[in-house]
């Protein structure tokens, strides 16, 4: 191989004789990663050998022995250097382009940033929004962005950020999951909460039948509000129930306009107890029987837990 010539390939077979299945390397696999290996063992970090490791990612971009290599090279090569080490977050953002969702890119860009004397927010947001607009659910871009905001200490983009995906679809789980994330890293005012609470009245409005906006009301009452479910949000959530709560028997021709509410008001009621503790069984047995059967055998358990409290 051209600028390998020095180099003897280590072969990649086991040599077991009874090796149940054997792989099927291709002539271009054998030999990259053979010499890559062979680079290895005798611990070279050189660019050349930085320059094979980008051809071994770019035929196994889940070779994470390749990745370790790499950073173990770049380290011994930039030691510091700017220029060198901006160049390789150019890099890994062509590489991220073409495999969206390997983990080991951004493992490896998290490690990167952390040994750059000068890391940038700012640079990350372009490439970070582009992944997110081609997939506004990648777990793997949002676990990143998560690490961002907690590494440069920077919570300023975030809320507009969701708001502007939530613009574009409000079922979105993960946008929200992230502005729970922002809110609970930010301590943010009981005001600022209230403000939030009817920003999200006005999602639930929109699409009554969404759970995750729901669940996104609940942490904001249990994470900020101590759980003091208030009577002016009760009264809010059966709007969407018709009252089906307050009945002991299920009249089957209430049609509710969200499950979501009722399990929500269900919960609400078995918080508070008492006298209330009636109202949470006759919507959990609302769910069970007519409402979300699939999910019976959760909403009988949750009563038997009510009935014992």
């Amino acid at each position: 191989m051209e600028g390998y010539e020095d180099v003897s390939p280590l072969p990649l077979d086991t040599g077991f004789k009874d090796e149940l299945c054997q792989i099927m390397y291709t002539d271009e696999y054998r030999m990259v990663v053979g010499t890559a290996r062979a680079l290895m063992e005798r611990r070279e970090y050189s660019e050349r050998a930085k320059e094979l490791t980008g051809r071994v990612i770019d035929l196994a971009p889940a070779y994470y022995t390749a990745w370790n290599y790499r950073f173990d090279i770049l380290m011994h090569l930039a030691r510091g250097n700017v220029e060198l080490l901006n160049q390789e977050l150019e890099w890994i953002d062509e590489v991220t382009l073409n495999n969206p969702k390997n983990y080991q890119i951004w493992s490896y860009k998290e490690a990167v940033l952390k040994n750059h004397p000068s890391p940038s927010f700012k640079r990350e947001l372009p490439i970070l929004q582009l992944m997110l607009d081609e997939d506004t659910k990648n777990y793997h871009v949002w676990s990143f962005r998560k690490w961002c905001v907690l590494f440069f200490g920077d919570f300023s983009h975030e809320l507009g950020y969701t708001e502007s995906l939530l613009e574009r679809d409000v079922y979105n789980n993960s946008a929200w999951t992230h502005r729970m994330f922002v809110l609970k890293n930010t301590s943010p005012s009981h005001d600022h909460v209230l403000e939030e609470i009817e920003y999200v009245k006005g999602k639930i409005e929109l699409v009554p039948q969404n759970i995750s906006v729901w669940t996104y009301l609940r942490g904001l009452y249990e994470n900020f509000l101590n759980a003091n479910y208030d009577d002016e949000i009760i009264q809010f959530t059966s709007t969407f129930t018709h009252g089906v709560e307050e009945e002991d028997e299920t009249d089957v021709n209430v049609e509710i306009e969200s499950s979501c509410a009722l399990e929500f008001i269900a919960h609400v009621y078995a918080l508070r107890g008492g006298a209330m503790t009636r109202k949470a069984i006759n919507a959990y047995k609302g769910l069970a029987t007519k409402y979300d059967p699939i999910r019976k055998n959760l909403w009988e358990l949750k009563i038997s837990r009510v009935t014992k409290s």
